[in-house]
């Protein structure tokens, strides 16, 4: 059977991130040298979308799939490009990241990139640029404030006219003047990881709108603000620094306004931040871990569990959280942020509370195990995600019942309450990176010590809830075992099991960093 895209009439294949995605109905030329090659692109809003397998066997480039990961990896012109499903980056030669204004499509476990802006970011790598339809691909080296892309020179009026930013109680609220043409159908609005997308169909930007669309980047949630202009529409483009609670739009027939109103969780996002770089260029340091935040669990009135010998667990935690955040500034020299560094009590919450405020990169909580048997054994690391043995929920619900010696327990709600806890996990974006740390901590921790390795479990520990980054608990070692009790409390113990976590916290990052 033939591809989809081998079929040359227009017709509704799937829907995607950004809309419904259709067949063309006639094929796309493109050259490359003495290469020539039709192909018939799949459209999404404006944008027509081509397999990067097509892009591939233009460029008669060699090229390793990664289908788990949605990646692909081609060769030309001695450059590696890497491309992923969903996504708007471009990584060349694991050094540059170039940035397209529209995510990659994956339709039915292929990638399709956005013909005109994969071409012109990679142009500048091959051999020779490769031309659509017997026209030169223009790339502007100007910092994208307007269309940074364009196959023609177009003359039309602006019906975009001005963006105005105002803080409300619960959020920001973008209010887009236009002429009135407009309707509610005609915008659209989209979230691919930090990135907020909104499109409308049919608007062309003002001079005034693409310097104004920058002064919303003087608040602490937006990092970067980016205005594109397509051939039929008009895409404004926000970095988030935060995550949102969510967004909505509508349109306004009086008054002739397109509004934008984005939800917030923490009124700080609100802050003015005078750090806005203003430029439009991309910031690579985006995907650095340029800090981590270690929590000691339990301290203070809670002692957590205890051995036969008396040991407490609080004590336990917080000496290797100490040893594993001097490791880390030490070897790894990124910045570390303790939840406490002294015995000090803190309630569930305040630990990821703590972890958000600070902006971190990695959350890592460190415990005990405890058993009523005294043969339990061996470390173990969890990620916040629900349970799928029994097991794995009574470790979770051991750890939890920390909750009673709070003050104010309502806004956990009742353990036993599964929508609660399926809507706290539900919040959290960041599960398989975490489950990722948790496999590299786990490995790092094997090669260190001696004791069992019950392996990486999913658990709904309320101390990750609510983290905004990857965030993983380690159970170091079971404490009511006479032996592991041992291991626990001794100096030459401790220092193995802190280097295991960093070790397995370094090779993550490593990954995380290259593959962004």
């Amino acid at each position: 059977m033939k591809p989809l895209y081998h079929i040359f009439f227009c017709t509704i294949i799937a829907a995607s991130i950004g809309g419904v995605i259709a067949l063309a109905q006639a094929p796309m030329k493109l050259s490359y040298g003495t290469a020539n090659k039709e192909v018939i692109p799949v459209f999404t809003g404006d944008q027509e979308y081509v397999s990067i397998k097509e892009v591939i066997a233009l460029l008669d480039a060699g090229f390793f799939e990664n289908t788990a990961k949605k990646k692909m990896v081609f060769t030309s012109n001695q450059h590696q490009f890497k491309v992923t499903g969903l996504n708007a980056f471009v990584v060349v030669d694991e050094k540059t990241t170039l940035q397209m204004p529209v995510i990659t499509q994956y339709i039915d476990g292929a990638i399709f990139v956005p013909a005109v802006y994969f071409f012109s970011a990679i142009n500048a790598y091959l051999s020779t640029p490769v031309v659509i339809n017997g026209e030169k691909i223009i790339a502007k080296s100007a910092p994208a404030i307007k269309d940074t892309i364009k196959t023609s020179a177009v003359s039309i009026s602006p019906n975009l006219k001005d963006v105005i930013f105002e803080k409300k109680k619960n959020g920001l609220l973008m209010r887009i003047k236009t002429d009135g043409r407009f309707q509610s159908s005609d915008v659209e609005i989209w979230r691919n990881k930090n990135w907020l997308y909104v499109t409308v169909s049919g608007g062309y930007h003002s001079d005034l709108l693409a310097k104004d669309i920058k002064l919303s980047e003087q608040y602490k949630l937006i990092k970067e603000a980016l205005i594109f202009q397509h051939k039929n529409s008009t895409q404004f483009s926000f970095q988030l620094n935060s995550d949102i609670a969510g967004y909505d739009i509508s349109v306004d027939d009086k008054k002739d306004e397109i509004y934008v109103a984005w939800r917030i969780h923490q009124s700080s996002d609100l802050e003015f931040d005078n750090g806005g770089s203003g430029t439009g260029a991309i910031d690579k340091d985006q995907w650095k871990i340029n800090k981590i935040v270690i929590d000691a669990g339990h301290g203070g009135k809670d002692h957590g569990a205890s051995g036969k010998g008396g040991t407490k667990e609080k004590d336990i935690t917080l000496n290797i959280a100490l040893k594993v955040g001097k490791i880390i500034e030490e070897r790894l020299k990124i910045p570390v942020e303790y939840t406490r560094d002294t015995d000090t009590y803190i309630t569930l919450k305040g630990r990821t509370q703590f972890a958000n405020q600070k902006n971190a990169k990695l959350f890592v909580s460190i415990h005990c195990n405890s058993n009523k048997s005294r043969k339990a054994h061996g470390f173990e690391i969890f990620f916040l995600s629900p349970s799928r043995n029994a097991e794995a929920l009574a470790v979770a619900r051991k750890e939890n019942e920390v909750i009673d010696m709070e003050d104010d327990k309502h806004h956990y709600g009742d353990f036993t309450d599964e929508k609660f806890i399926l809507a706290n996990i539900m919040q959290s974006v960041f599960v398989k990176e975490s489950e990722e740390l948790a496999s590299y901590v786990s490995k790092g921790i094997d090669k260190q010590v001696d004791i069992t390795n019950r392996g990486v479990t999913q658990a709904p520990f309320y101390v990750l809830m609510g983290a905004s980054m990857p965030s993983i608990l380690v159970e170091t070692a079971f404490i009511s075992n006479p032996d592991e009790e041992k291991f626990l409390k001794s100096e030459a113990g401790q220092k193995k099991l802190s280097e295991g976590i960093v070790d397995g916290i370094k090779t993550f990052i490593d990954i995380y960093e290259r593959s962004n």
